[in-house]
C-alpha cells in the first residue's frame, strides 16, 4: 500500500442525510478568531503582486493515546493533548496558480503548520500570533512558488490538460462536535497482555506486537469563501503481528487490524484469541511451506484480499489530480464512456458510509480536507468508465469537486479515495467460486491454481519513467491442485498490469468483506476503506518475493527453550 456552520444560517448550511449539526457556529472560539484573522489578512494579500486569492486555515485538536505491548510486557504507554495550524494560501488566478503541475520538476506538496496555542476567547494573542506567522510564511511561499511555475510555463511544453488550477469550493457552513471518548489504557492492558501471551513460547515465532492507538479530535476550517466547519473524528485501532523467517531468508508474518470508532466495538476478549490463535497456526504453516515458484494460473483472491487489489490496482488510477501531471501514466485517462473492466463490475465511492455490515468504516468522512462535503460516486458502472475522484483542481471534462479533496495535516489536497467498494451484478457461494477454480484449472491443464487469502503491502506505478504496472505481497497464499487438495505456499507476489490483470475477472462470490487502512501519497496518510466480494480471475502473475540475507537466530528464545531441547 503506498508504501487517508452555523446551522442557524440554514440557508446556506446543508447538514446532509447522514449528518446533522448539533452545535452553533457562533459558539466556536477557533472559528471566531480563525475567520477574523483571515479576513484582516486577506484583504491586504489579495492586493499583492502576485495576488493571494484564495487563503484557507485549518486547526485541529487532538487527543493522542497509544499502548505498545511485547514479550508479554507493555512497552510503551503514552498520552498526550495538542493542536495545530495550517495555513493554504494560493498566488497567481484559478486559471494559474502556484499549485500548477512542473513538467520536468519534483512537486512541492508541503503546506506550513505549527503546534497552536489555546484558542482563548479571553486572551486570543497568543492563537492569532500564530495564525499571523504562519500567514505570512504561506503567502511568502505561495508567490515563490508562483514565480517557479511562470517560469515552467514559459519554458516548458504544454500538457495535454489545459484545465484551471483550481475551481472555487462552494460555501459550507457545518457544525457537529462529539464528546471525546474516556479511554482508560489500563483497562485495555489485560487486553492486549492475555493475547500476547498465546505467542509465547512458540519456536516459530521471531516477534510479536500487540498494540492499542487512539486519536480524536475536532477539525476547524475556514476559508476565504466563508466556508466555516466544525467536525469531530475518531480513529481507534488495535492491531497485532506475529513474525518469522524461513531458513532462507524469507520474512514471514501474520497480523490483524481492528479500526473502530469507539471502545465497544473493540473485539471480545474470546475474539481477539481466537484470531491470534489462528494467526500463529498459519505461520507455523507457512514457516514449513515450501516456497512458490514464479508462475501464472488460475487464481482466487479471498475478499479481504480482493478489497486489496481493488485499491492498489484500479482505485489509484481513478485518482484525477494524477491526471494533471505530464509525468502520470493516466492508464484511464480519455476512457470516460468506454468499458475499462469486465461488465459484471461496478466500482463506487461514498465516504458518507458511515459502517457496512456493522463494521466501521475508517474513510468515512463529512467534509473532505477543502472544505467540500463528502457525497457518492459512481466511478466504474458496469465496466464502464464513468468519473474519477476529485478535489478542487479541475481535469478535462471533471470541472469540480466532488469531495475527495483529502490530505495529512501540513500537505497540499489531492483527490484521493475514501470508502472504495466493488460489486458484482452477479453473484455465487464462495464455495461455488472454488469449484469454479479447479474447473478452470482442469480446462487450462495448468497442475494447480492457487487462492490468496491475504495481500500485504506493495506498490502500484503509476509514473511514465516506469511500465505501468504492480506488485502486491502475498501473506497467505495456498497452491490448489485439480483434486481439491491444498498447500500452503511462501514466498510469492502478485504482479502484473492493471487493465490486463482486472480484464480477467470471470466471476464472484457473495461474501464482500471490508479492509481499513491508511494509504500515503503525495498528499500524506489518509484513512480510507474499500469493500470487495471474493474474484476467480482466469490467471493472476506470481513472482518471487524479495528475501532478507539473514537465517533465523541461532539462540531459542527464553520461553522457547522447553520446546526446542
Amino acid at each position: 500500500m503506498k508504501k487517508h456552520f452555523l446551522i442557524a444560517l440554514c440557508l446556506l448550511g446543508t447538514a446532509g442525510l447522514w449528518g446533522q449539526s448539533n452545535c452553533r457556529l457562533q459558539d466556536q472560539v477557533p472559528l471566531q478568531l480563525m475567520s477574523r484573522e483571515l479576513k484582516r489578512n486577506f484583504r491586504i494579500l489579495k492586493k499583492q503582486k502576485p495576488p493571494i486569492y484564495y487563503l484557507a486555515y485549518t486547526y485541529k485538536q487532538q487527543k493522542e493515546q497509544a499502548l505498545s505491548v511485547a514479550y508479554d510486557g507493555v512497552a510503551s504507554r503514552q498520552e498526550q493533548t495538542g493542536a495545530a495550524l495550517e495555513v493554504q494560501a494560493r498566488a497567481g488566478s484559478p486559471r494559474l496558480d502556484n499549485t500548477h503541475a512542473l513538467r520536468g520538476e519534483g512537486e512541492r506538496w508541503r503546506l506550513p503548520i505549527a503546534a497552536a496555542p489555546e484558542a482563548s476567547a479571553q486572551e486570543p494573542q497568543a492563537f492569532t500570533a500564530a495564525l499571523w506567522r504562519l500567514t505570512q510564511t504561506a503567502a511568502e511561499q505561495a508567490q515563490q512558488d508562483w514565480g517557479r511555475v511562470a517560469a515552467n510555463v514559459r519554458s516548458m511544453a504544454q500538457g495535454k490538460d489545459l484545465s484551471d488550477d483550481f475551481v472555487f469550493p462552494p460555501q459550507s457552513l457545518y457544525c457537529r462536535e462529539e464528546p471525546i471518548q474516556e479511554i482508560d489504557l489500563k483497562e485495555i492492558e489485560p487486553l492486549l497482555l492475555n493475547a500476547s501471551k498465546l505467542a509465547s513460547g512458540k519456536g516459530y515465532v521471531l516477534s510479536s506486537s500487540f498494540s492499542f492507538s487512539a486519536q480524536q479530535g475536532h477539525r476547524y476550517f475556514v476559508d476565504s469563501r466563508g466556508t466555516r466547519l466544525k467536525t469531530p473524528y475518531a480513529y481507534l485501532r488495535l492491531m497485532y503481528e506475529v513474525a518469522g523467517r524461513g531458513q532462507d531468508g524469507l520474512e514471514i508474518s501474520r497480523s490483524k487490524i481492528y479500526d473502530v470508532s469507539s471502545v465497544a466495538q473493540l473485539p471480545t476478549p474470546r475474539q481477539l484469541q481466537a484470531d491470534v490463535e489462528r494467526s500463529l497456526q498459519e505461520l507455523q504453516q507457512l514457516s514449513v511451506a515450501e516456497e512458490g515458484e514464479a508462475d501464472s494460473a488460475p487464481t482466487l483472491l479471498k475478499n479481504y484480499a480482493a478489497a486489496v487489489f481493488v485499491h492498489e490496482v484500479m482505485g489509484h488510477r481513478l485518482e484525477a489530480t494524477r491526471f494533471k501531471s505530464a509525468d502520470d501514466g493516466q492508464t484511464l485517462a480519455g476512457k470516460v464512456g468506454q468499458q475499462v473492466i469486465p461488465p459484471l463490475i461496478t466500482i463506487t465511492a461514498d465516504p458518507t458510509m458511515k459502517t457496512w455490515n456493522g463494521v466501521p468504516l475508517r474513510g468515512h468522512y463529512e467534509y473532505d480536507d477543502e472544505g467540500v462535503q463528502a457525497r457518492p460516486v459512481v466511478l466504474i458502472e458496469n465496466g464502464v468508465l464513468k468519473n474519477f475522484l476529485m478535489q478542487s483542481s479541475p481535469v478535462r471534462g471533471f470541472a469540480h469537486s466532488n469531495g475527495h479533496g483529502r490530505k495529512e495535516l501540513g500537505h497540499r489536497a489531492e483527490a484521493r479515495m475514501s470508502v472504495i467498494r466493488a460489486q458484482a451484478a452477479r453473484t455465487v457461494p464462495y464455495a461455488e467460486l472454488e469449484k469454479m477454480l479447479l474447473t478452470e484449472i482442469k480446462r487450462q491443464g495448468k497442475p494447480y491454481g492457487y487462492i490468496v487469502e491475504d495481500l500485504g503491502g506493495g506498490y502500484t506505478l503509476t509514473g511514465t519513467f516506469l511500465p505501468q504496472s504492480f506488485k502486491l505481497e502475498t501473506k497467505l497464499v495456498y497452491k490448489v491442485y485439480p483434486d481439491g487438495r491444498k498447500e500452503a505456499v511462501r514466498g510469492l507476489d502478485v504482479v502484473g498490469t492493471p487493465l490486463a490483470s482486472f480484464n480477467k475477472i470471470l466471476a464472484a462470490a457473495d461474501d464482500e468483506e471490508v479492509f481499513n487502512g491508511s494509504c500515503g501519497a503525495l498528499s500524506g496518510w489518509v484513512p480510507q476503506s474499500n469493500m470487495a466480494p471474493s474474484f476467480l480471475f482466469e490467471s493472476l502473475e506470481m513472482q518471487k518475493s524479495e528475501k532478507s540475507n539473514y537465517k533465523p537466530p541461532v539462540l531459542p528464545a527464553p520461553a522457547a527453550k522447553e520446546e526446542t531441547k
